[in-house]
């Protein structure tokens, strides 16, 4: 997973990109970086001053990548190395992959998948997402969670910029261990334990696509939530119209307990568990705008038939 660390054209990355005039950079000889997402100086003390991420493309196989270029000259440290390789193990689809590195200390870079779509702050900040939705959403993302604790590589750094959603790819969760490394864990993991604080961290998404509102103590682009006597208020008494499972299920979620009553631990695969249980999946028959559905014989209907899915909200399974 190592590439040979190159550029085509200039030495140090530009801090602006404008229109495509300045010349044009390659690491490897194969990732083009099209355009700066975030300039260094927020890393922790190993990376700060130099770390950037970009928006690049892999002209190999014609497909955009995240890059995250790391401070020149300065080898990179052990953790950030080992996060990488840990991250790297973890397979999901709806978990940022990671592609290639270059750990040099001429150019080091870590390469993984461009995530498209809105991030959970500026979709909640666009408008409030069904209920169902944000229970579906977060259900995906707690599922892929579990896999990656199975594989003993908690996230540790979930923050409302982790997750993305697109209508057309689904749920995206990117920095799984790397953002941790890089930047600083957001949780205190011998605290918390990594486990429950993943969970905490996802009830806290899901409190804010039913609300529009931040229970967390990190500053956010979201308003913080309504308090009460020092307690963050439960969803439905910000949000009318909260399912009154899905207010039990993230209330207890965000204060450290199980989120289901059958349930004995806090964790990224209980909490999909407890969503799992108050959905099922429905269809809704598509028809033509222009007219009648033409008649099929029975037999070949179901099998012709062009379904929407969609998801509601029931009460526990007992």
């Amino acid at each position: 997973m190592a590439g040979a660390a190159g550029t085509r054209a200039g030495g140090r990355a530009p801090e602006t990109w404008q229109g495509g005039h300045a010349p044009a950079i390659w690491l490897g000889g194969r990732f083009r970086l099209d355009k700066l997402i975030t300039a260094g100086g927020s890393g922790t003390r190993t990376t700060a001053g130099g770390l950037s991420v970009w928006k690049a493309t892999d002209e190999l196989l014609c497909r955009p990548v995240t890059v995250h270029l790391l401070p020149a000259g300065v080898p990179v440290p052990p953790h950030v190395v080992q996060a990488v390789r840990s991250a790297a193990r973890v397979s999901d689809p709806r978990l940022a992959a990671i592609y290639d590195t270059d750990f040099a200390a001429g150019r080091p870079y870590i390469v993984s998948e461009w995530a498209p779509g809105t991030h959970l702050e500026d979709l909640v900040l666009s408008g409030l997402t069904h209920p169902a939705l944000a229970a579906a959403m977060i259900a995906d993302a707690a599922d892929a969670l579990a896999v990656a604790h199975r594989a003993r590589r908690p996230h540790l750094r979930l923050t409302p910029r982790s997750l993305r959603w697109d209508p057309g790819c689904g749920l995206k969760i990117t920095g799984l261990g790397l953002d941790a490394a890089l930047y600083g864990a957001a949780v205190d993991p011998a605290a918390a334990g990594p486990v429950a604080a993943d969970t905490t961290a996802l009830a806290r998404m899901l409190y804010a696509l039913l609300t529009g509102y931040w229970p967390g103590e990190e500053a956010t682009a979201l308003p913080p939530a309504p308090r009460h006597k020092g307690q963050v208020c439960t969803p439905r008494q910000v949000r009318a119209g909260v399912p009154a499972v899905l207010d039990a299920i993230t209330y207890r979620a965000l204060r450290g307990q199980a989120p289901d009553a059958p349930l004995r631990a806090q964790t990224p695969a209980g909490l999909a568990m407890a969503l799992r249980r108050v959905q099922r999946p429905s269809h809704r028959l598509d028809r033509p705008e222009d007219g009648p559905a033409p008649r099929r014989h029975p037999r070949h209907a179901r099998a012709r038939a062009s379904f929407g899915h969609r998801t509601t909200l029931l009460r526990p399974a007992v």
